[in-house]
């Protein structure tokens, strides 16, 4: 069963964000903070309209288990050069359940 997630990434050169919503399996939270980027890393791959998939690497990956939240810096891997990025992916939650 699949399960719906926010990611916000940033752009550390600019500040530009943008925020994405994607599927992946349910218990993706009880995995490592490094495969939960992996999973949102291969859904944005899948999903955006990229003449060549950026790889990406990873400098750092930290689990809020508590918060359910992972947050992750690295660099996106494109053809002009490298991108910094900042990255914060958390469970969609049911709009109740959101803090104003």
């Amino acid at each position: 069963m699949d399960g719906s997630f926010r990611a916000s990434l940033m752009d550390a050169e600019t500040g530009a964000s943008q925020l994405y919503e994607f599927k992946a399996e349910s218990g993706l939270f009880r995995k490592p903070a490094r495969s939960i980027v992996r999973a949102f890393m291969d859904y944005l791959s899948e999903h955006r309209d990229w003449r060549n998939p950026p790889s990406y690497r990873i400098n750092s990956a930290v689990k809020k288990t508590r918060k359910q939240v992972v947050m992750a810096t690295g660099s996106l891997v494109l053809a002009k050069g490298e991108l910094p990025f900042l990255l914060m992916i958390s469970p969609e939650r049911p709009a109740a359940d959101r803090v104003s």
